[in-house]
């Protein structure tokens, strides 16, 4: 009885283990520069652009931007995928969530991306700076 109990406390602990999130690299710790929210509220035509494996640069509503940071990297070798959004549903939202909303890629079916941070931009001007600067680290 004894060996079956610490049999499943090792097999609980390695499983918890596999399936936390990793620490993000630093480039990705904006805080400072940019404002993190917790969701996009109304998204209106939404037009995605990768911008290294890691973060997304979403365009919505026309003149909207936000850096979208992956708790993963994406696995792709197409350097401009058909990206899309999987909601996933938390109550009354209907915008794209932090911490549950997914990004996945149509040339990697079944793989999906866990947005783990939303950065609100201030246009596309410092869209096209934090591109820049994301590419270079």
């Amino acid at each position: 009885m004894r060996n079956i109990f610490f049999t499943f406390i090792i097999a609980f602990f390695a499983s918890a283990c596999a399936t936390a999130p990793g620490t993000l690299p630093e480039k990705y710790n904006l805080d400072n520069s940019l404002e993190p929210i917790e969701e996009i509220s109304a998204v209106k035509s939404p037009s995605f652009e990768l911008v290294d494996n890691q973060s997304i640069i979403l365009r919505v509503n026309w003149d909207e931007y936000y850096l979208l940071v992956l708790r993963r990297p994406v696995k792709t070798r197409d350097s401009n995928p058909s990206i899309g959004i999987d909601r996933v549903v938390t109550g009354v939202t209907s915008g794209i969530t932090s911490g549950h909303d997914r990004i996945y890629l149509d040339s990697s079916p079944g793989q999906y991306y866990v947005i783990d941070i939303i950065y609100k931009l201030k246009g596309e001007k410092q869209a096209e700076e934090i591109k820049e600067r994301l590419r270079d680290k």
